[in-house]
């Protein structure tokens, strides 16, 4: 039987012991992959989107949801998961955080320096929930692992992996250009590209990225065109 894994929605990263920050996506996207491949085989979703997990509970079907929330949830997550089954192919959709927290500050003063720089005075105010009094406080981010880059590397996955990416206010040819190093950087048999405004309208969709290749999606038949993709991939494989 083939199998499938794909991840969806976003991480959320904790600040204090109440308060998080993370992105605006639902893991929509990936929900509707998940679907569009469960006649193939069995598909195991990794999302945080709570409702989408709940219906596939309910329906009982070929895909088997697993929940996570922050980064090091996820990450924790695919390791586990990868080590236990063998996966023909992998949708990287989630949307995981750049940075995760790494200490709350009162900014006490700033100062612009003459080269463009600035310096501040700080004063660490971190708590289980950060006081609301203080005029300006500022949350220091620490860059994150980019977990996509981890399938080829420390969990040896050879299948079909499928990368995501999302940019802002860039034209198209510089999404296709940015997109392609993307994925062969991360050793990804294809990307798919787009940018935040287009994800919105009628005309809404995104770049299906190969080796040498650039196909133009509407958003609507992104799930069946990755079905197709991956069916091929099993198909050649016996």
């Amino acid at each position: 039987m083939a199998r499938f894994l794909v991840t969806a929605g976003n991480t959320r990263e904790p600040i204090d012991r109440v308060r998080d920050w993370g992105n605006i996506f639902t893991g929509n996207t990936g929900y509707s992959i998940a679907r569009a491949l469960a006649p193939l085989g069995e598909v195991h979703l990794l999302t945080s989107n709570r409702s989408h997990l709940e219906e596939v509970a309910r329906e009982r079907g070929a895909i088997r949801g697993s929940g996570f929330v922050s980064h090091a949830d996820l990450r924790k997550l695919l390791g586990d998961t990868l080590r236990s089954t063998a996966f023909d192919a992998v949708f990287m959709t989630a949307a995981v955080a750049d940075y995760t927290p790494a200490g709350a500050f009162e900014v006490a003063e700033r100062t612009r320096n003459p080269d463009g720089t600035e310096t501040w005075r700080v004063r660490d105010v971190a708590a289980g929930k950060v006081k609301s009094h203080y005029a300006t406080v500022a949350w220091l981010g620490r860059r994150t692992e980019k977990l996509v880059d981890l399938f080829r590397t420390e969990w040896g996955f050879r299948g079909l992996l499928v990368k995501f990416k999302l940019e802002v206010g860039i034209d198209a040819d510089e999404l296709v250009r940015i997109g392609q190093v993307s994925r062969a950087a991360s050793g990804a048999d294809y990307l798919v590209a787009n940018t935040l405004e287009m994800t919105r309208g009628d005309g809404a969709g995104a770049f299906l990225l190969g080796d040498g290749t650039r196909e133009w999606l509407l958003r609507e038949q992104l799930a069946g065109r990755l079905a197709r993709l991956a069916r091929e991939w099993v198909e050649a494989r016996g």
